[in-house]
């Protein structure tokens, strides 16, 4: 497949938008379609990133990969109308990104048994440092798989997965993730700002701080927990520190919040 296969995406949301970027830094925009009720964004992405505005039934028709990048729960009003246009496709490969929907739930509202790619980015991937979590139905042939592979490898890392479940587990880390680690960087300003810094100084710290220890971890050769000893001199402050997350139960809250999102997800599949 060569690089005229055209894109299409059904939605221009935050993570659509952030697919879109991560798409548009491998190939011409012009090869990129895009529908939203939102005129606005469309035309944002039009002049950023050079796609072209479309509607959801010409996506149907011509684009080789159709990207729904839809909440989940408008799926049941965007799919059924396009089954016609979708049955008129003979070279598409759908595309889903609505979490705790199975792809048999996709192919049951589009009306047909397509090629599905079920995908769970998160919104870095719209600067190259993202995560992309795939996986596929026995309809979609290698060579459509790899040239998927091939024109998102600019997201971030790539993480085939074999099982359709697996994706619900993994979305609790990398999908939700980038919260919470909004989350620990903006709670680390705000107690570096009650000990004296400026919330923006320590804000910059913590984003640093994070940036580069995880950059450490995935270049060094040693285990998180060797890293994170070689921090902590024995008598010194950030022993100290480790020692008040252990007694706040650190690794219980982040379970907690993990097995939330993941019981959510299955609540979103189960309805």
């Amino acid at each position: 497949m060569e690089q005229t296969r055209t894109y299409g995406f059904i939605g221009a949301g935050n993570m659509g938008s952030a697919l879109v970027s991560a798409l548009v830094g491998k190939r011409n925009g012009k090869n990129v379609l895009v529908s939203d009720p939102d005129a606005q964004k469309l035309e944002i992405l039009k002049a950023q990133k050079g796609i072209v505005p479309s509607d959801n039934e010409s996506i149907a028709k011509k684009a080789d990969y159709v990207v729904l990048a839809v909440k989940p729960q408008v799926l049941p009003a965007v799919l059924p109308p396009l089954k016609e246009a979708f049955a008129a496709n003979d070279h598409m490969t759908i595309v889903t990104m609505a979490a705790g929907t199975p792809m048999q739930t996709v192919l049951d509202l589009a009306g047909g048994e397509y090629p599905v790619i079920r995908i769970m980015p998160n919104t870095p991937v719209s600067v190259g440092a993202g995560v992309l979590l795939i996986v596929r139905n026995d309809k979609v042939t290698d060579e459509a798989f790899e040239a998927f592979l091939d024109d998102f490898s600019e997201a971030g890392v790539l993480v085939p997965l074999e099982k359709e479940e697996l994706i619900d587990v993994g979305m609790t880390i990398s999908g939700c993730g980038p919260a919470y680690v909004y989350m620990y960087i903006d709670a680390m300003a705000k107690a570096g700002e009650k000990l004296g810094l400026d919330y923006e100084t320590a804000a910059t710290l913590a984003k640093a701080t994070c940036r580069g220890s995880a950059l450490l971890s995935e270049l060094s050769d040693r285990s998180l927990e060797d890293l994170r000893i070689a921090v902590c001199s024995p008598g010194g402050t950030t022993i100290e520190g480790v020692e008040s997350l252990w007694a706040s139960d650190l690794d219980g809250v982040v379970e907690k919040a993990l097995k939330a999102a993941y019981d959510r997800s299955v609540e979103l599949a189960a309805n």
